[in-house]
């Protein structure tokens, strides 16, 4: 992916990298960040700002697949649910925005 859309506008282009638990933290301590879930065959789905802190805690941290184990293959099995979520760091005008790849 080369850009991100909210369906309306360009939301990025500037895509920072891979990330992981750790930064995402980081990023949650200064504030809201946008969290869009990448899933194949699907349009993308925001998170909305007043759920973010949630959404990381509930959803997202227990299925984060940190960059260095995907480098090295995960087992979906072991995740809840079975699947999990790749993040990658996207710079936008206003807020960061958390991109999740989900793997099923």
């Amino acid at each position: 992916m080369e850009e991100v859309w909210d369906g309306r506008r360009l939301v990025s282009k500037a895509r920072e990298g891979d990330v992981g638990a750790e930064t995402i933290r980081a990023l949650l301590r200064q504030g809201p960040v946008r969290f869009v879930i990448d899933d194949v065959g699907k349009p993308l789905a925001w998170i909305p700002l007043s759920d973010c802190h949630a959404f990381w805690k509930e959803k997202v941290h227990p299925r984060l697949i940190e960059p260095s184990a995907a480098e090295q293959g995960v087992s979906l099995e072991e995740l809840p649910g079975e699947y999990g979520y790749s993040a990658s760091l996207w710079l936008a005008d206003t807020l960061p925005v958390v991109l999740l790849r989900k793997w099923h």
